[in-house]
This record gives structure tokens, sequence and C-alpha cells, in this order.
């Protein structure tokens, strides 16, 4: 009799502790663990979901946030913010569209410089951002909204309010639009998915192999701690919106490409609230101090999914953005809860 007790018990327990181990994985892995169940949903309710078309497509499309979400990510492990990035987006691409359109760089050499212009645009307005954070210790919620309107306001001022759109005479411009467009000759993957995975697989190793990425880490944990310990939190805050800065004006350049067009409308598109939300859906905290690359790109693609299966459903787009707003409330909940569970 006792013996059999004690069998019960033990089936008890392991049932229990397995219970326990599978939402202990769902808390830490939550990200992961939605987009799965996310894609089986979808294949599911659309065949046409797994379609290498949409496939391709759905990857095309979320090149742009990929690579603005991985500089949201750094600024937000240091407990800051970055609200002007989808401004930051539009100028870049304009900035690369002048040139190509009316300066009469229509050569290899004048679409990198186009370019370079371009993206030196953007780094400024990140170094700006980046001082008024660091230096001045201006709140970053603050100084980036501010940004996002005032260089939307030079969005349109440079654009007269009108598109620019590219000349498919000249030879830069064909580069470019090509680059947009083409794809990978041998493993068909779209030219602009071949950036963002670059600009991921050069970030994952900045942040989780350098003394940067722990830096910037530590500082998101306890600042305090680290300026006492001998960083300059100043100089590293700094940096973090300059790489911001940059990754923006790399995803203008991806839009200028796709698009064919350079256009102020970028500045009110929802690049802020996407890279945010797939941030934190990731598991970045909003304190700073914890985030994963790999994590942010999961949670890019939770938002991708969502979207993609409803445009597959023909849904308007203005429930689509009801949905991302309660994925946000969603993911902050259950950061919540992950860090219940850790405590």
């Amino acid at each position: 009799m006792q013996a059999k007790t004690s069998v019960r018990f033990f089936k008890k327990a392991v049932a229990g502790l397995k219970w326990r181990d599978a939402g202990a994985f769902f808390m830490e892995h939550n990200a992961l663990v939605i987009l799965v169940i996310l894609c089986l949903v979808s294949m599911i309710i659309s065949p046409l979901f797994l379609t290498s078309g949409n496939v391709f497509n759905l990857l095309r499309q979320q090149s742009t946030y990929l690579v603005i979400s991985i500089g949201m990510l750094v600024v937000m492990l240091t407990g800051g913010i970055d609200l002007s990035v989808s401004s930051i987006a539009a100028v870049g691409g304009i900035m690369t569209a002048i040139p190509l359109t009316e300066w009469g760089y229509d050569t290899g050499f004048g679409l990198f410089a186009a370019i370079m212009l371009g993206l030196l645009s953007c780094v400024l307005i990140g170094a700006c951002n980046g001082f008024l954070v660091s230096y001045l210790n201006m709140p970053a919620f603050i100084v980036t909204l501010a940004t996002w309107f005032s260089v939307q306001g030079v969005a349109f001022i440079l654009t007269n309010g009108a598109p620019i759109l590219m000349d498919f005479s000249l030879p830069s411009s064909s580069m470019l639009i090509k680059f947009g467009e083409l794809s990978d000759p041998v493993f068909s993957i779209p030219y602009p998915v071949i950036v963002a995975a670059v600009v991921v697989i050069i970030f994952y190793f900045i942040m989780h192999h350098t003394s940067f990425g722990r830096i910037v880490t530590a500082i998101g944990s306890n600042e305090t701690a680290a300026y006492l310990a001998g960083i300059n939190v100043r100089k590293y805050k700094f940096w973090v919106y300059v790489i911001s800065g940059l990754l923006s004006g790399v995803a203008g350049i991806i839009i200028l490409a796709r698009s064919g067009s350079a256009t102020p409308l970028t500045a009110t598109s929802d690049y802020n609230l996407s890279s945010i939300a797939g941030v934190v859906i990731g598991g970045c905290s909003l304190l700073g101090g914890e985030g994963t690359v790999p994590y942010t790109v999961v949670g890019v693609f939770v938002i991708a999914v969502i979207g993609n299966i409803m445009n597959l459903m023909s849904l308007a787009a203005y429930p689509q953005m009801i949905v991302k707003g309660l994925i946000i409330i969603l993911a902050v909940l259950l950061r919540g809860l992950t860090a219940k569970t850790a405590r």
C-alpha cells in the first residue's frame, strides 16, 4: 500500500514538474513559441502562406523593419528610445535620391557618393539626438519625439511635399532600382533581405561578443553602477543614437530602391511603432539592460506574420493597426510576467 502511494506521489510530482518546465520555457521563449503557433495557424488559414512568392515578399517587406529594429534595440538596451526613426529613414532616402535625379550623379561612383550622402545625413541626425540625450541629459522620449516632427518637416521642405521619382534612364538610378527588385541568382534571395541579414549578423557579433555590447547592456541594467565602474556612460549613450540613425538611413535607402521613389510620407509610416513593438515582443525590457538580437528578429516576424495573414484574408489596414496596438500591450504584459517569474 505504501509502495503504491509512493508511486502515485512520484507520478504527480513528475507531471507537475513537466507543466512547470513547459510554463518556464514559454515564459522565457514566449516570442518564439508565439511565432511558431502563428505560422502553424497561418498555414491552416491560407494555403498561400507557405508559397515561395509570399515568403520572399514577406522577407523583402520586413528587411527595412529588421534593420530599423536592430538600431532600436541598441538604443533601448541603454534604457532609451528613438521615436525619430521613420523621419530619419525618409531623409536618408530623399538625400540619396536628390543627387541621383537632380544633381546628375549618373555613374557607379555617383551612386556610391549619393548613398554616402544619404547615410551621412542620417548619422548627423542621430548624433544630434545622442548629444541632447547623453551630454545635455534631456529625456530621450522628448528629444526623439521633437526630432521626429522637425525632421519630418525637413523632409517635406526638401521635396516640396511631392515624391522624388527615380529616373530609370540614368545608370545609377537603374542600378539602385535593380538592387531593390532583383534577387540573388543562386538562392533567389532578394538583395534587400541579404542586406538585412548582414546587419543582423554584424550586430549579433557586436552586441554579444564585444565589449561595446556588454557595456551598452550594463548601462541599461544600472547606469550609476556603470558610471562608478569607470565607464564613459555619455559616450556610449551618444553612439547608440548614432547607430540608430545610421541603420534608419540604411532602411531609407532600401525603401528608395524598392519603391523607385523618395517620399516624405515615409516619415509618417509605422516604422516607429512596429520597430518598438518588435523589440519589446522580442523580450527587450523597456527599462533597458535586457534584450538580444535573435529575439528581436523573432519579434519583428511575429508582427510580420500577423500582418501577412491579415493581408491574405483581405483585412483592411485600420483593423491591423488595432491588432498591432494590442500586440504591444500583450508583449509588455508577458514581459512583466516573465520578470515576476524570474524573481
